[in-house]
């Protein structure tokens, strides 16, 4: 993967960043002891190498963060930086479709990357937890849950920066996405490295390895976690294939309406959560026609009143679907009234104005916008700039009115 000039300079900054830092620690701390170093360092590579990859395998989670709070608590700076560093630099997680993966099958810029951001999140922690009143080698309440605090949001804020910077989005929805559903299991990790720092003082080694016991405990719950969110997005993606297999008219234009309708829902400045229910909802916003004749999906005249009015029921019949689906309830509104109008001669319900909620308005936009520029079995498509007019003329009795105007400002800034 080719990273492009605003990814170069922010890789470019970090490993600068982190290089200096280090230097910083070697000239001004020391590790108590060489075999101190090595027990920690196995440590980190072995829990490093129990890497959890997430939904999309751009990131993945694992249980390190526990020895890196460990490692600040008995060590000091330096001894947690470099043992945080060889865990990463030495790690060999497996990922599902690629196998084992270590520093010598990963592209340089994600090596450089993974240890620049460690160095940097474990020294700042470690720096913190020294100046506001922590000790090496001893236990002290506020500053360890300060920095466990400080930990995570540091290491999700610099992994975000370089993510929205590859990928060229908004920094703030990156975060949010990142940090949404692994802060409380980052944060249970980070207190099981506590509990090990404090066996470790007490008792020594030995008693850290009888505490990895649990460590490996909270990594299984949270693969578990994120095994489980995995399936739920597996399901709606097979359902969404299942309905374009049934209508092959309708190939690709979820995916379509997807990109639309999150591109208008982050111009209206919609929370990170209502973005997310959208994302699903337009994946699954036809999957009603499941229920309808495929003969009448399928027709290449007009249809009759009483074809119109069984398509006219695919809202419901969809709503009625995902209604009972635990993980779908949130989008079940926005399925039901994709097809209600501002002026309020849509169904189901017939709701107007504000009565229609807004995840559905967009919804509406961005389904009529694809499925006018699509070809289907009645009509030819039309062009995106005949399209366009089509919402402008409609704004506020079909559209609301404000929505479509922000679409038709994403559609012409395109260049349609």
């Amino acid at each position: 993967m080719n990273l492009n000039n605003r990814a170069k300079i922010y890789l470019g900054s970090i490993s600068i960043i982190a290089a200096i830092i280090y230097m910083y620690l070697l000239f001004n701390f020391d590790i108590p002891e060489f075999k101190l170093l090595i027990f920690w360092a196995v440590l980190s590579i072995v829990v490093e190498s129990l890497l959890i990859p997430m939904s999309n395998n751009t990131i993945g989670v694992s249980v390190g963060y526990a020895i890196n709070i460990a490692t600040v608590i008995v060590g000091g700076p330096i001894l947690a930086v470099t043992s945080s560093a060889l865990g990463l630099l030495f790690r060999i997680p497996k990922v599902p479709e690629k196998g084992y993966i270590h520093t010598l099958n990963l592209p340089v810029y994600k090596t450089i990357f993974n240890i620049s951001q460690s160095v940097i999140v474990t020294s700042l922690i470690s720096l913190i937890y020294l100046l506001i009143g922590g000790r090496i080698g001893k236990f002290f309440l506020f500053p360890t849950l300060f920095v466990l605090f400080a930990g995570v949001l540091l290491n999700t804020t610099i992994i975000s920066g370089f993510l929205s910077a590859l990928n060229l989005q908004k920094f703030v929805r990156v975060w949010l996405e990142n940090i949404k559903g692994t802060f409380y299991s980052s944060i249970a990790v980070g207190t099981m490295g506590i509990i090990i720092a404090l066996a470790y003082i007490d008792y020594g080694y030995e008693a850290v390895l009888l505490f990895l016991g649990p460590l490996l405990l909270a990594r299984y719950s949270f693969k578990l976690y994120v095994d489980m969110r995995n399936v739920y997005l597996s399901t709606i993606q097979a359902l969404s294939k299942s309905l374009e297999a049934k209508d092959p008219f309708t190939s690709g234009h979820s995916n379509r309406v997807e990109k639309y309708a999150v591109e208008l829902a982050e111009a209206s400045d919609l929370s990170f959560g209502k973005i997310q229910d959208i994302k699903i909802a337009a994946a699954l916003h036809d999957i009603g026609k499941i229920g309808i004749n495929d003969q009448i999906l399928n027709k290449a005249t007009k249809l009759t009143q009483e074809e119109y009015q069984q398509v006219m029921e695919h809202p419901t019949i969809g709503a009625d679907i995902i209604r009972n689906v635990d993980f779908l309830k949130n989008i079940t509104g926005i399925i039901k009234h994709h097809h209600e109008r501002y002026d309020g001669n849509g169904y189901p319900d017939g709701l107007k104005g504000d009565q229609i909620p807004i995840e559905a308005c967009i919804l509406a936009i961005a389904d009529s916008y694809d499925a006018m520029i699509t070809d289907r079995p009645y009509r030819k498509a039309l062009t995106p700039k005949k399209a366009i007019e089509e919402i402008e003329q409609n704004a506020g009795t079909q559209f609301h009115p404000v929505l479509a105007e922000k679409f038709v400002e994403i559609i012409k800034s395109k260049g349609v």
